[in-house]
């Protein structure tokens, strides 16, 4: 016991660190299954408790990333879900480590092996979700934010919202690039989504889903605003690549609508059949 620390502290204490650590443990292991939702749930909890993710980290730096290639894409998928849904420091406690992702996606990407690839795209999703964040401090995690927030971020400047709305499409470009790369891996001949191989690469997806929704939802608002106030010509770049982007969601979330494994699990967003004409 530590001087001058009540004994039912240091036993609570312990007592959390265990927990924890058997719930990351068991939620990212060498199995190929998706992460049970119940310690991923417990993990993401702790993070309310201890108010950062020190014990999180704490215990994934000592995990077979670098050298199990099914513990590196599970690793990658729940640390998603703590960025989204966990305490607000979670985020802050992770950017520390931002360079052990981006280098656990370049190790991975050698690999020449399908975990391989959609490690090294997952990886750049998470450093490029992780900077943005850093760099938009009023997005929390899971990305939710008002209309009144969203213009204020812009503060009446176009340069400065014209940089949100590049910054904002180039988070949406990465997660449409894992979610092209997660479904290359499938064999479709086969009932992939109801098997736990299957599902152990499309589970990544729930959390896709989620922020390329909003990121959608909040590039229309950007693009409509500045075309309210700029020469269409000096945006078609912009709509070019909204555009492309808009083809690619559509796909990804017509695909998602048609999979079983989905169904019970999240409710697909539904995007215009055409895109907006800004």
């Amino acid at each position: 016991m530590k001087r001058g620390v009540p004994a039912s502290l240091e036993v609570d204490k312990e007592t959390f660190e265990k927990v924890q650590t058997t719930s990351i443990q068991k939620a990212i292991n060498q199995h190929e299954v998706p992460a049970k939702e119940k310690h991923v749930r417990n993990a993401i909890l702790g993070t309310y408790q201890e108010k950062g993710a020190y014990t999180f980290w704490h215990v994934v730096r000592r995990l077979q990333l670098s050298t199990h290639v099914i513990t590196c894409w599970k690793f990658c998928h729940v640390l998603h879900r703590m960025l989204r849904d966990g305490h607000e420091s979670t985020l802050s406690c992770s950017v520390k480590y931002k360079q052990q992702v981006k280098d656990l996606g370049k190790i991975w990407s050698h690999a020449g092996q399908a975990y391989g690839t959609i490690i090294s795209k997952y990886s750049k999703c998470l450093v490029q979700r992780m900077e943005f964040q850093v760099k938009y401090s009023e997005f929390p995690g899971n990305f939710s934010i008002s209309d009144d927030t969203l213009e204020k971020i812009g503060n009446n400047d176009m340069n400065t919202s014209l940089e949100l709305c590049v910054d904002i499409l180039d988070c949406l470009d990465s997660q449409m690039d894992l979610q092209e790369a997660i479904f290359r891996t499938l064999d479709f001949s086969k009932a992939i989504s109801m098997t736990a191989a299957g599902q152990c690469r499309l589970a990544a997806c729930i959390p896709i889903i989620l922020d390329s929704s909003q990121m959608y939802d909040y590039s229309v608002k950007l693009l409509l605003k500045l075309h309210a106030c700029l020469p269409p010509d000096t945006l078609i770049g912009h709509r070019d690549r909204f555009t492309y982007l808009y083809e690619k969601l559509k796909k990804f979330y017509y695909q998602c609508s048609n999979m079983l494994y989905f169904k019970k699990l999240i409710q697909i967003p539904i995007i215009p059949e055409s895109p907006p004409n800004f």
